[in-house]
């Protein structure tokens, strides 16, 4: 995997999702591109979101590319889609993560939709969950422990959001926790993130001579 492109609708939806395994990619040696489609201003300011959205990105290591579009307002069509799909033959990803079409906010929905149809052709295509998914069943699960401080340290970087899950006496941080060991129980570890695949090729025990 020498490319990966992470999508999110927001800022700080990638690094909940799928930012251990990012770190761990790039760690790796695998070029980390992320695509944000929306700087996040409906749910607080757009410029310090940005801020947050770079720092994070460069913990990574990651290239950060934005969408332009407006938060609460990103919608399935074909601007959408031809706006993914300009990305993906941009970067021309090995493997692509984007967060489960199965949720409660309306730009996750329409994100998610958009990239299985641009993504069509994409061998490896993974989604992640966010705090509002719906009826993840998980089948993939990776292994997180040794990064998982530096996953906090990602959602730290956001440091405008840490405290808007809209749910009393809980913090993102909490909420990323809490995920980490459920589904690390699940896949009999500690902390792991855990995805459901669109596609995946199972070649890992096919050498090529």
């Amino acid at each position: 995997m020498k490319k990966i492109l992470a999508i999110g609708a927001h800022p700080d939806d990638i690094e909940f999702g799928c930012g251990g395994t990012l770190l761990k990619l790039s760690d790796s040696g695998a070029k980390i591109f992320m695509y944000v489609l929306t700087k996040g201003d409906f749910g607080g300011n757009p410029e310090i979101r940005e801020k947050e959205q770079i720092k994070s990105a460069s913990i990574i290591g990651a290239n950060l590319i934005w969408g332009g579009f407006k938060d609460t307002e990103v919608f399935l069509n074909r601007e959408l889609i031809e706006n993914v799909e300009k990305v993906i033959k941009k970067v021309s990803p090995d493997l692509i993560f984007v967060n489960y079409y199965k949720d409660t906010h309306q730009d996750h929905i329409a994100v998610s939709n958009a990239v299985v149809t641009a993504a069509r052709y994409i061998n490896n295509f993974l989604f992640y969950e966010t705090p509002t998914s719906i009826d993840f069943s998980p089948t993939i699960f990776n292994d997180i422990g040794d990064v998982f401080k530096n996953k906090i340290s990602l959602l730290k970087a956001h440091f405008s959001q840490i405290n808007k899950t809209r749910v009393k006496n809980l913090s993102i941080i909490e909420s990323a926790q809490s995920t980490a060991i459920f589904r690390g129980y699940q896949g009999r570890m500690k902390y792991c993130e855990s995805f459901m695949a669109q596609r995946i090729m199972f070649d890992i025990l096919c050498s090529k001579k």
